[in-house]
């Protein structure tokens, strides 16, 4: 990574089945919030809404021609959450901590009204954990949750 450009450039149309791919790995959908595969189907809609949504910023990190992953910002106000991931075979080498910085860097310069990051990130996803810390992001709160199907099944 020490002598590779890497640069953020905006979604486009040919990127819909990269992010399909991506968003459907199988460690991204583990630390994803809603971790059932998505379809097809489900994946065009949310892709065609999502680029026509003005609340929605998706960027692509590369690395000459290639993608190395994705990162989304969602607006509101003057804040905008942070999702992102790196494609499978470039994880662990320091892309999502150089696409957090390319993306704060890439705000400060062209979207001045976006005043604070933020990030919801699971426990045990350390990756983005360290990713965020490292970028200066703080935690403020967990948020904890119980399954209330749970009690209709018996389960804890």
């Amino acid at each position: 990574m020490q002598s590779e450009e890497l640069y953020l450039r905006p979604a486009v149309l040919s990127d819909m089945d990269m992010l399909f791919e991506l968003a459907n790995d199988e460690a991204v959908r583990k630390n994803a919030f809603h971790t059932a595969p998505i379809s097809y189907e489900e994946h065009k809609e949310w892709f065609r809404k999502m680029m026509e949504d003005d609340s929605q910023l998706q960027f692509i990190m590369m690395s000459g021609s290639l993608p190395l992953g994705q990162i989304r910002l969602t607006r509101d106000g003057e804040s905008a959450e942070i999702d992102y991931s790196i494609i499978p075979e470039k994880r662990g080498m320091g892309y999502g901590k150089k696409m957090v910085q390319l993306m704060k860097e890439l705000i400060h310069r062209e979207y001045p009204d976006i005043q604070k990051l933020t990030a919801k990130v699971k426990p045990s996803n350390a990756a983005s954990i360290y990713c965020f810390e490292e970028n200066g992001f703080q935690e403020i709160f967990e948020q904890y949750e119980f399954d209330i199907k749970a009690l209709k099944t018996g389960e804890d």
